[in-house]
């Protein structure tokens, strides 16, 4: 039973180390050494293979090695745990299961312990052979040695380990990789052993075969190199989160750019090292600078952005019982964290000899890492999900899973919450580690969102100056674009040929003098008396004659260019009308985007319906099949079918509007009556929930206007605070949400009694693709929906400036003006 506790608990050999060096930690020291001797060593007296860990920290006394070693499952250090007990240097211990002293068997069969008590004076040395229990049917029949004797060491344990299961293993690990990054070695200790600095006040120091490996070193220099980074703090229900980007961010690739990308960044950022761009962005995309708290960052970096995570304002948040049997967010506990993102766009730190060697280093490296005190948990690779949500495409400008590196810190005393499975691969699944995972999804959905903002702001940035430099509007639409190419090529035809026919005229009065001149030396060369023409003027005369010749030939075929530029005025006005059709295209499309939105509330109220009269009918045949007359329950059964019938009717009812047979007719409808047909549609199918829903007509109009369009801006604007007030129902917030509907012409307002909008949306709300809802949940596409269809009725949307008691916004104006008939 022990062997296999041994071998079921510790998953391998590197895990069984890193349990022992938590020992250590555990023990207060300060450092902490792993040296390991393959015995495979090219030396002339080859070490016996052997693993050594020793440290400086507290010593065991015989009574903590009894209860500490020698007895399974007696682990004072939970006990600890338990009384909210530390160290003397404020530690909480990291073991409790009273297992972790299983790892030293299987790294080998012989274990040597030699601990020195602090301010004892005495040393205490026990030697384990696994083997000699293999034999026995009992543990107490294995006799073990204990050794005390004087001494003047300061305090600290060394654990020598030999009779190794595998010391090929360990030289191999070390070797391997050398060349094309880390070792295997490095890299797997670096998974369990935090090669982020020592702050944590336990450093870490490898030696295999007398050869120093630096955990530390090299991932700071890659760290360095970083062109975005990002700082995570996370106490009291908020996560607050600084990302950093440097000027290197937007430096294309070196094998895979184009020379005009390369020019562009040195002239457009490198030059004025981003000035230009920065007050740009200040002022072209102000907004969404206020929106990400983006402004100038201190060198090495160029901007900074900063945004705050409620934990109470993220979707679907996990809740658990207080002690008094109230139900309470379920905190993970404070914790911190660093991320880099390195796009290997230029260079390479200077530790690596090239780019591929940095490269593959770095891929060793990749991922971010979680510690308690130090220590890894181990993680499935892609546990964030960056590679599931990865595209392969060149405008994809998130985090890539390969290219990013860090860690988040927790502790054994704050995080206790967070529970590590038995074998120490994983967390378990409670409410806690469910919130600490959605915080860590809200932070990746702010990268996403921040590094998509920047990057696509500099094309942007690129495309508007090269509009400016031939003297293009960046603003103008399409049709004002295709008319400028037509108006150029008119105006450079016209031009053009007006400077052809002067160089035509220069040309044949040219041809004509290198005539005359041929002529007369023509007529010299006849005379009897005239000197002999130099044969190197006649030569040059017969290349400038040929000369005339070719020009009048290239004029000729600089005209028919002409007359193919004149063809392409057919070009053009095919695409203006193509884009006219891409724009009446689009405008279906953004109908057809919210008719599905709306369908997806109805249907799900359909199919409840539906399930109800399966289920009756299926109660009505079982009785009817042993009932031979008719009795009461076939009365009732024919009225719930008259009844759910009636709901089904009043259901597709509501969804004719929006179907596209209907879409075009139009009509009069005042304000104050639809909202009253809208509310008693939801009031219906939030008759079982906590839900409320009240109009009030202050000054009622009328308005002109497709019935479907209007129902599906309601629609998505009352969705949107259901999804929201359940949730805040949900955790306690509000006890009674309430949806408000006011008209008040030419004005209709939407409101809800729920958190109101995240301050940090509030100028972003109406562009596509912003949602606070959870992934999967929420397409971010409802706002820009319902700003596309008023916008198409002349009529807008915007928030109300009142601020509720949270201080968010929370009431949505929406301006019918355009649409008014009665004013």
């Amino acid at each position: 039973m022990v062997f296999k506790l041994g071998e079921d608990l510790i998953t391998d050999s590197m895990q069984a180390l890193i349990e022992l060096v938590k020992n250590c930690y555990d023990a207060d020291a300060t450092w902490a050494e792993i040296v390991i001797n393959t015995g495979l060593a090219e030396t002339d007296n080859p070490a016996n293979p052997s693993i050594v860990i020793r440290d400086n920290g507290s010593g065991m006394s015989v009574e903590q090695i009894r209860r500490g070693w020698l007895t399974i499952s007696n682990s004072v250090k939970r006990e600890m745990k338990a009384q909210g007990l530390t160290t003397h240097r404020g530690r909480t211990p990291l073991g409790d299961k009273g297992l972790g002293r299983l790892g030293a068997q299987r790294l080998g069969d012989i274990v040597s312990i030699v601990t020195r008590p602090v301010d004892a004076g005495v040393e205490h040395e026990l030697t384990i052979d696994w083997r000699a229990f293999q034999s026995r049917s009992s543990l107490q029949e294995v006799d073990l040695t204990l050794v005390t004797r004087p001494t003047q060491e300061p305090a600290g344990t060394t654990l020598t380990i030999t009779q190794l299961r595998e010391p090929g293993q360990w030289r191999a690990a070390a070797n391997n990789g050398s060349e094309d990054g880390a070792s295997v070695l490095q890299k797997d200790l670096s998974v369990l052993i935090s090669p982020y600095g020592d702050e944590r006040g336990l450093r870490i120091l490898l030696k295999v075969d007398e050869e120093r490996i630096d955990l530390y070193d090299l991932p700071s220099r890659v760290r360095n190199a970083a062109e975005v980074r990002y700082f995570l703090t996370y106490d009291n229900g908020k996560l607050d989160v600084v990302g950093e980007a440097s000027l290197s961010y937007w430096a294309p690739q070196e094998k895979r750019s184009k020379e005009e990308d390369r020019a562009d960044f040195a002239s457009l950022l490198e030059a004025d090292s981003g000035a230009a761009f920065l007050e740009w962005l200040q002022t072209h995309r102000a907004k969404q600078m206020e929106a990400y708290g983006c402004h100038a960052a201190e060198a090495p970096y160029f901007l900074r952005a900063h945004r705050t995570i409620a934990l109470s304002d993220l979707d679907n948040v996990a809740k658990q019982q207080s002690a008094k049997g109230e139900p309470s967010l379920a905190d993970p506990g404070p914790f911190r964290g660093e991320v880099d993102y390195v796009t290997l766009g230029q260079g390479h730190p200077e530790a690596f000899n090239n780019r591929s060697e940095f490269r593959n280093y770095l891929r060793s490296l990749a991922g971010v890492r979680v510690y308690r005190d130090g220590f890894g948990v181990r993680m499935d690779e892609d546990w964030l999900g960056l590679r599931k949500s990865q595209t392969s495409g060149s405008s994809f400008y998130s985090l890539r899973p390969e290219n990013t590196l860090g860690f988040i810190d927790i502790s054994a005393r704050q995080n206790a919450q967070l529970v590590e499975t038995t074998d120490r691969e994983g967390f378990a699944d409670t409410a806690h580690y469910r919130n600490f995972m959605a915080l860590l999804q809200g932070w990746r959905s702010f990268t996403e969102q921040f590094q998509n903002f920047i990057r696509r702001s500099y094309n942007e940035y690129r495309q508007e100056t090269e509009a400016v430099k031939v003297g293009i509007d960046p603003a103008a639409s399409s049709e004002v674009l295709i008319q400028h190419v037509e108006d150029t090529r008119v105006r450079t035809i016209v031009t053009a040929k007006k400077r052809l026919a002067a160089l035509r005229e220069d040309a044949e009065a040219t041809a004509k003098s290198h005539e005359r001149v041929a002529n007369e030396l023509d007529g010299n060369q006849r005379s009897l008396f005239a000197d002999s023409v130099d044969p190197a003027i006649a030569h040059e005369l017969s290349n400038l004659q040929a000369a005339d010749k070719r020009r009048g030939q290239s004029f000729a075929e600089i005209e028919e260019m002409f007359d193919s530029l004149d063809s392409e005025r057919a070009v053009l006005q095919l695409l203006r009308e193509q884009s006219d059709r891409l724009r009446e295209q689009l405008a279906q499309t953004w109908e057809t985007v919210s008719l599905g939105l709306t369908a997806e509330a109805v249907s799900h109220e359909v199919a409840h319906v539906a399930e109800g009269i399966a289920v009756r009918s299926a109660q009505i045949r079982r009785h009817l099949a042993d009932a031979a007359t008719a009795d009461r329950r076939l009365s009732n059964y024919i009225q719930y079918v008259q009844s759910a019938a009636s709901a089904l009717k009043r259901q597709l009812a509501h969804l004719n509007p929006s179907l596209r047979y209907m879409r075009e007719r139009r009509e009069r409808i005042s304000i104050g009556d639809f909202c009253q047909d809208i509310a008693e549609y939801h009031r219906d199918r939030w008759s079982e929930g906590p839900i409320s829903i009240n109009v009030e007509v202050d000054r009622d109009f009328t308005v002109e206007v497709n019935r479907g369009k209007l129902t599906q801006v309601l629609d998505n604007l009352l969705l949107n605070s259901e999804y929201w007030l359940l949730q805040d129902h949900r955790l306690g917030l509000q006890s009674s949400p309430e949806v408000s509907l006011l008209v008040k012409a030419p004005y209709l307002f939407a409101s809800d009694n729920g958190r109101g909008i995240d301050r940090s949306v509030e100028s972003t709300l109406f562009e596509p693709f912003v949602s606070f809802k959870k992934r999967g949940e929420g397409r971010g596409l409802g706002l820009y929906v319902v700003t596309q269809l008023l916008d198409s009725e002349g009529c807008g949307i915007e928030l109300a400036l009142d601020r509720n008691d949270n201080g968010r916004f929370y009431m949505f104006q929406l301006d019918l003006g355009g649409m008014r008939v009665d004013a």
